[in-house]
């Protein structure tokens, strides 16, 4: 026998928020261009001008091939053979300069 017939049951558990893999990426790369930017302030950079667009072209960069990567199968291929291009011109810069 219930002691309290109109007790108002528990509701279940509430769904946890999912993250999917593309917010979790966009926020990392939130607080990277913001740590960035920081840095600025931490550091003495003689050349503030050429770090700030650096960090601007790193930014859209990044940012840019980030939501490519998730939007279709053909991005993903154009991210891959950006990365590959990148690596490559790395090696590139290694050796040859």
């Amino acid at each position: 026998m219930n002691p309290y017939p109109k007790a108002t049951p528990k509701p279940g558990p509430e769904n946890p928020k999912v993250f999917s893999v593309r917010k979790v990426l966009n926020w990392y790369g939130v607080f990277l261009i913001s740590g960035l930017l920081l840095s600025i302030f931490t550091h003495e950079i003689a050349d503030t001008n050429g770090f700030l667009l650096f960090i601007l072209i790193i930014g859209v960069l990044y940012f840019m091939m980030l939501n490519l990567y998730f939007i279709s199968d053909f991005g993903r291929t154009m991210v891959v053979g950006m990365m590959g291009a990148i690596a490559l011109f790395s090696l590139f810069m290694v050796f040859y300069l």
